[in-house]
């Protein structure tokens, strides 16, 4: 155990086993600071100080004190990048926010950069090899030659060549699927929900409204 700054630690995103940091769930947990809860350790990497596990922990941390405030830290030595990382899923697997599908997906792309076999892999994300292998076949796109994992929205993309403009359109999807997206718009006009005072939205309204007479035109 150790203490360090948190402008001390470094977030390599590249080491991270998720596809992103949740905002809302990094707010939560300054919620809980600010009402005395004590945290775990954060995880780095003694040599480098980069996090292994805890980047929610850390931007909560940064967001309540700011950067020079001092966290307590359990220091790690691994003998390669390949290892960390092993860690870093392990951790993320088995506390926390739980890992979504599309997290699983990224790890094993990751995963496969650092020539991690399938065995250590499904021991460190508690994923059967034929689990694995449906994630491979239905989350995994592909973006010029890289590999990329896909929300449950577009999860029909899977196999297919993606565009810049798609892969983008990916990663601020929610993960729901398609008809969830349509129903909800379908129960708030049919039940007389709509906030009519919310310009905003009516602009809104009014994009989407000419999309799918565009996107009907195309499909007729």
């Amino acid at each position: 155990m150790k203490t360090h700054q948190l402008a001390e630690l470094v977030l390599d995103f590249d080491m991270y086993p998720r596809g992103k940091v949740d905002s809302h769930h990094a707010a939560q947990m300054v919620a809980s600071i600010e009402a005395g809860a004590e945290l775990p350790p954060l995880v780095i990497d003694k040599k480098t100080k980069r996090l292994v596990d805890g980047f929610h922990r850390w931007r909560a941390y940064k967001q309540a004190y700011g950067l020079n405030y001092k966290v307590t830290c359990i220091e790690k030595t691994y003998k390669d990048d390949g290892e960390l990382f092993l860690d870093a899923m392990r951790y993320n697997a088995s506390h926390g926010r739980a890992l979504t599908e599309h997290d699983k997906t990224h790890c094993l792309i990751m995963a496969k950069n650092f020539k991690l076999s399938d065995n250590l892999v499904s021991e460190a994300l508690n994923l059967t090899a034929e689990r694995i292998g449906e994630l491979r076949s239905t989350r995994i796109a592909g973006v010029a030659a890289r590999p990329i994992a896909l929300k449950q929205t577009i999860r029909h993309m899977a196999g297919q060549k993606l565009t810049k403009k798609q892969e983008t359109a990916n990663t601020k999807l929610s993960g729901m699927n398609q008809l969830f997206y349509v129903n909800q718009v379908c129960i708030l006009i049919e039940n007389d929900l709509v906030d009519t005072d919310n310009s905003q939205l009516a602009k809104g309204f009014i994009r989407l409204r000419a999309l799918l007479v565009q996107h009907l035109n195309k499909a007729a």
